[in-house]
């Protein structure tokens, strides 16, 4: 009887899901990809992954005039992807959510690895500061830097501790260092240097400067 009542509200998400779904693909895929867009994020979502990289694959490979075959090959392909990022993540000992998995995601299809993905969660950054981690790797990676140039730096700049925020200018700096006339991977290495030298002299997150030591009492 239990089973029973859990299994109805469970197909009744899930026709939901389509029914969202199928409202965002509604006029700009077509049908056949509609139908597998749906099939493959209900099934993702059963997994804990995120569904909207396969949607926006979707409708940005539709939009451009892909074959429908090709488009709905990209979409398995995305869906593969989501599981390798995600299983690369708990590999590095974090406890995915979707907006993390699909930044793996976008790493992966930029050209890093699982391996680097599991490198970066090894970091013992937040998620917050991870998801941006990997979003910017996956920038750099699309903008020439390799891998092991790459992952040093976000290595660097994740346990350094500082505000997510500060991982999102790492990009305008690599390509202001190529911009001089070095390569990307010179770019990256030295950028790397510089973040390990400044948090061997910052102090430790959170700690700051000591408290000025409060006035004397005034002598009665």
């Amino acid at each position: 009887m239990i089973a029973t009542l859990l299994v109805i509200p469970l197909t009744l998400l899930g026709m939901q899901q389509q029914d969202s779904i199928a409202a965002r693909l509604a006029g700009r895929v077509t049908p056949d990809v509609a139908t597998l867009v749906q099939q493959l994020s209900v099934a993702a979502s059963a997994r804990g992954l995120p569904v909207d990289p396969l949607i926006q694959k979707a409708i940005e490979g539709s939009a451009k005039g892909v074959p429908a075959e090709r488009v709905a090959t990209a979409v398995r392909w995305v869906a593969m992807q989501l599981d390798t990022a995600a299983a690369a993540l708990r590999e590095g000992g974090v406890v995915t959510d979707t907006l993390v998995i699909a930044a793996g995601e976008f790493a992966i299809s930029a050209g890093l690895s699982n391996h680097d993905i599991t490198a970066l969660a090894r970091t013992g950054a937040s998620v917050a500061a991870l998801t941006v981690g990997l979003r910017v790797a996956g920038t750099l990676a699309a903008m020439g830097v390799p891998s092991a140039e790459n992952i040093g730096l976000i290595s660097t700049k994740l346990r350094s501790g500082r505000p997510p925020g500060d991982l999102l200018l790492v990009p305008a700096d690599v390509q202001s260092e190529i911009a001089r006339g070095v390569t990307p991977a010179q770019a990256a290495a030295g950028l790397e240097r510089a973040a390990a030298a400044q948090a061997r002299h910052d102090p430790p997150p959170g700690r700051g400067n000591p408290p000025p030591h409060p006035p004397a009492p005034p002598h009665p």
